[in-house]
C-alpha cells in the first residue's frame, strides 16, 4: 500500500457511514437528539476529509479507476479489521464476561473465533501469494466484466 491506510478509501467508508446514518433516522426508539448528534458527527468527518472524499468520488466515477478503487477498499478493509483485532479481542472478551445472556456470549465468541481464523487465512494467503492474487483481482476478475467500462454502464 503506497498511501497511508484508509486515506485512499475514505470515500467508500463515508458512503457506508452515510447509509448507516440514513438507516438510523428510520429507527423508531432512538431519541431525535442522538440522531442529530450522529448526523453532525458524520457531517464533521465529511467536512474534515472533503478533499479525500472528492478525490475518491472522482476516482470511483472515472471509467478506468472504479474497479481499482473497489479492490483497494476491500484490501484496506481487510487490513484494518486484521490490525484492529488487537483492540477487538480484549473488548469482546470483556463483553462476553459481563454479558448476562449466555447464548449471546457464546455467539460473540464463535463469531470472533471464525472472524479471526478467516482473517488469518486471508492474511497468510495474501502474504505468500500476493502476486497471483493481485493478478487475479486486477486482470482475470476484471476481464469477467468486459462490457463494464465505467460505473454508469452498470446502472
Amino acid at each position: 500500500m503506497d498511501k497511508p491506510l484508509l486515506i485512499k478509501s475514505v470515500f467508500m467508508f463515508i458512503g457506508l457511514w452515510s447509509i448507516g446514518v440514513i438507516l438510523l433516522w428510520f429507527r423508531r426508539n432512538i431519541e431525535i437528539f442522538w440522531k442529530i448528534v450522529a448526523t453532525l458527527i458524520l457531517s464533521f468527518y465529511i467536512w474534515f476529509f472533503f478533499e479525500e472524499i472528492s478525490k475518491g468520488y472522482t476516482s470511483f466515477i472515472n471509467a478506468q479507476e472504479w474497479y481499482k478503487v473497489t479492490i483497494s477498499f476491500l484490501t484496506e478493509l481487510t487490513a484494518i479489521i486484521f490490525t484492529n483485532l488487537f483492540f477487538l479481542w480484549p473488548l469482546a472478551l470483556l463483553v462476553i464476561f459481563y454479558k448476562a445472556d449466555h447464548i449471546g456470549a457464546l455467539r460473540l465468541l464463535k463469531f470472533m473465533c471464525i472472524l479471526t481464523l478467516l482473517l488469518w487465512i486471508l492474511f497468510v494467503a495474501y502474504v505468500y501469494y500476493d502476486k497471483g492474487l493481485n493478478e487475479f483481482l486486477n486482470k482475470n476478475l476484471k476481464q469477467m466484466f468486459p462490457k463494464l467500462r465505467s460505473l454508469q454502464d452498470f446502472f
